[in-house]
């Protein structure tokens, strides 16, 4: 009985005697553009014969129809993403 009082006291010591579990690392900053380039804003404009015009940062254009959202220009710098993102901003119009 007394071995065993003493194993537990030796197992309890041991596992109270561990250091506490390290805190976190703290979060970095958010950079102040986008994260990622699909998290892009487009600057929107309505042309004079109502299609829709989104101009991306790096130059890409993207011009959709004034009644539907079908793209009828784009420019050789878009992505494929710039796409999506223009057809979505135009689905919410």
């Amino acid at each position: 009985m007394k071995m065993l009082a003493l194993v537990l006291t030796v197992l309890l010591t041991a596992c109270t005697g561990s250091a506490p579990p390290a805190s976190p690392p703290a979060a970095s900053p958010q950079p102040a553009g986008p994260e990622r380039p699909m998290d892009e804003v487009p600057a929107q404009q309505v042309l004079s014969g109502g299609d829709r015009e989104y101009r991306f940062a790096n130059g890409c254009v993207i011009v959709l129809e004034a009644e539907q959202a079908v793209v009828k220009i784009e420019s050789a710098s878009c992505e494929l993403y710039h796409r999506d993102i223009a057809l979505l901003y135009a689905s919410g119009d």
